[in-house]
């Protein structure tokens, strides 16, 4: 459909347009154009979900993918390689999941097809809990110029907070490593080793 663009009392361009078959406003030409027409994509398929979209959902997921991609290899390309032998961690990732081991990792692969590397995993705890953000909120529904000092069982609270946070610190919370990249395919790991030696 196409888009109309409204004008000045002096007939100078205003920029703004307006959907020739529902009368609506946009601030640009192509939402108006998309406001009533089909949306097409550059790769020349019809662009079938959310209003802003300026790409099909495949060339969407081929951009997103690349970028996932491109992160993955800069990572990789950071991180400290070692062998799988090496590792001495209680868990892997790999694909969005988290395994008991790199053996775990690979079973339903292939032989030959495992993948290069799992990422090492690391044990970042439990958040310690706090009561700042508690005295905070009691503190706003107060008088204006009231203080931590006004409350009564402070130094109580304090001390649970203390105890509850000593009985957490055996939870483990486990996340990625990308620091540590454990290399699994026999074929990477040798010319891995091998360009080591030489360098």
């Amino acid at each position: 459909m196409a888009a109309i663009e409204l004008y000045k009392q002096d007939g100078i361009a205003s920029g703004v347009f307006f959907c020739e078959s529902c009368r609506i406003v946009y601030s640009n030409r192509e939402d108006a154009e998309w406001c009533h027409g089909e949306r097409i994509c550059a790769c020349g398929a019809k662009i079938t979900q959310g209003y802003r979209q300026k790409t099909c959902s495949e060339c969407e997921s081929k951009v997103w993918k690349e970028k996932e991609r491109k992160g993955e290899a800069k990572r990789f390309e950071a991180a400290t390689k070692i062998a799988a032998a090496d590792y001495k961690g209680e868990h892997v990732y790999l694909d969005n999941r988290y395994y008991d081991s790199v053996e775990e990792a690979i079973d339903e692969y292939l032989e030959g097809q495992e993948p290069e590397y799992v990422w090492a995993c690391k044990n970042v705890e439990v958040t310690k809990a706090s009561t700042e953000s508690l005295y905070e909120n009691m503190l706003e529904n107060m008088w204006e110029d009231a203080d931590v000092s006004d409350l009564n069982g402070v130094d109580e609270l304090e001390a649970a907070v203390q105890v509850f946070n000593k009985a957490n610190e055996s939870i483990s919370v486990w996340e990625p490593d990308y620091t540590t990249a454990i290399l699994v395919a026999p074929a990477y790991a040798t010319d891995h080793a091998l360009a080591k030696e030489k360098s």
